[in-house]
C-alpha cells in the first residue's frame, strides 16, 4: 500500500489535467483490469463478469488541488488562484512547482511581518508568486492557465503514518488499485467498474458522467474524511486505526451502507460513522442522483490536515478498507446479501 500510495502522490494531475495519471494507473493496475477512458478525463477498469445481473463501482476521485495561473505581470511575477478548496492559511512563503513548458521551482510571496499590523487574512484574490527569473523568461516558459503544484515530500512517521499533499484523494485510489490486486484471478458474481474519477476538487464532474455512462446498480465512494483532533467535532470525524468513516446520510442507501456497517463488524474493523443531515461533499451526491438512480455509499479514510501540504493518513486504514471493499464485490454487494 505505501509504494502504491509513494507513486501515486508523486504525479502530477491538479483538477482538469487528471490524464497526466493515467500512466501510472495503468501500470500499478496491471493486468488486473480492463482499462478505458472517457472524455470526461476518467479512468475506468472493469473487472469480473460482463453479464452478471449486478454492477457496481467503487469510485475514488484522482484529482488533486493546486493552483492556476492568471495573470502574468510586467516584472515576472505571476498572479494565481486556487483550483479547488486550498487551505489559504498556508500559502504565504510555501514554496511552489509551476508546471510551464519546463517545471519552474517559486515560492508563494508574503509581507514581512514587520511590515503588516498581523491582522490581515490570506485571500485567493492576492496570490503572487516569484519565481526568480527575468520578466522575458517567464514569459517564454508559462502561459496562463498553467498549473501549479505545492512543494510536498513523502514522509513517512511513525506507527505507518504518511504525511504528504495528494493524499486527498490519491490514498482512495491506492484504495482502490489494492482492492483490485486483492480480486485478481478470483470469480466474481457480479460486474465491477474501478472508476478513478475527475475534478471532484471543482465540482464532483467526472463521477456524475461517469455513472451516467456506466449505469451501475450500486456504487461505493472512497474518499478521505476528516481525522480526529484537537479542535475537530467528534461527530464529524474518525480517529486514525478505526479502520474507516461510514457515511450515514438520506443521499445515500440505507442497505448499501448497511451491509458496509455488517461486513465492517464481521471483519473486526471499528469503524467510526459520519452521519449527514443531507449531501455528503463527495462524488456519492452525483452518482446516488445519476441517471434513473444509483443505491450508493461512503466510506473514508481518516485523514489530518486536509487540503494542505502535509495531510496525514494511517496505511492501516487503507489496507482494512481494501479488505472490506473486496469482501463486498466477491459478496455481489448488497443486493445479494
Amino acid at each position: 500500500m505505501k509504494e502504491i500510495l509513494r507513486q501515486l502522490c508523486a504525479e502530477r494531475g491538479v483538477s482538469g489535467d487528471e490524464q497526466e495519471m493515467f500512466d501510472t494507473i495503468r501500470s500499478l493496475l496491471g493486468d488486473c483490469a480492463d482499462i478505458t477512458t472517457d472524455n470526461s478525463g476518467n479512468l475506468i477498469a472493469a473487472m469480473g463478469d460482463p453479464n452478471a445481473r449486478t454492477h457496481i463501482m467503487l469510485d475514488a476521485h484522482l484529482d488533486r488541488i493546486g493552483l492556476v495561473v492568471t495573470y502574468i505581470n510586467e516584472e515576472g511575477f505571476l498572479k494565481a488562484a486556487p483550483v479547488g478548496g486550498i487551505d489559504l492559511r498556508t500559502l504565504p512563503s510555501s514554496p511552489v512547482r509551476v508546471l510551464g513548458k519546463e517545471e519552474i521551482l517559486g515560492v508563494v510571496c508574503t509581507v514581512p511581518p514587520h511590515l503588516t499590523d498581523g491582522d490581515e487574512e490570506p485571500s485567493k484574490d492576492k496570490i503572487w508568486i516569484d519565481t526568480g527569473l527575468p520578466a522575458a523568461r517567464v514569459k517564454e516558459l508559462v502561459q496562463l492557465g498553467d498549473k501549479i503544484l505545492l512543494c510536498s515530500r513523502f514522509t513517512e512517521l511513525l506507527n505507518r503514518r504518511i504525511a504528504v499533499s495528494a493524499l486527498d484523494n490519491r490514498s482512495g485510489c491506492a484504495v482502490l488499485i489494492r482492492c483490485a490486486r486483492l480480486l485478481k484471478g478470483k470469480a466474481l458474481p457480479c460486474r465491477v467498474s474501478l472508476v478513478f474519477s475527475s475534478q471532484e476538487e471543482t465540482g464532483e464532474l467526472g463521477a456524475g458522467t461517469a455513472a451516467f455512462a456506466l449505469k451501475p446498480d450500486e456504487a461505493i465512494v472512497v474518499d478521505v474524511g476528516f481525522a480526529r483532533q484537537e479542535g475537530v467535532a467528534p461527530e464529524k470525524s474518525g480517529k486514525l486505526g478505526c479502520g474507516g468513516i461510514i457515511s450515514i446520510s438520506p443521499v445515500l442507501s440505507r442497505t448499501v451502507t448497511n451491509r458496509l456497517i455488517a461486513l465492517s463488524g464481521q471483519l473486526g474493523m471499528e469503524c467510526d460513522y459520519e452521519v449527514c443531515g443531507g449531501s455528503t461533499g463527495t462524488n456519492a451526491d452525483k452518482i446516488a442522483a445519476s441517471g434513473v438512480g444509483v443505491r450508493t455509499g461512503v466510506i473514508s479514510i481518516p485523514s489530518k490536515n486536509m487540503h494542505t501540504q502535509t495531510e496525514l493518513v494511517f496505511l492501516d486504514d487503507m489496507e482494512q478498507i481494501a479488505q472490506l471493499l473486496s469482501v463486498y464485490l466477491l459478496e455481489g454487494g448488497a443486493g445479494h446479501a
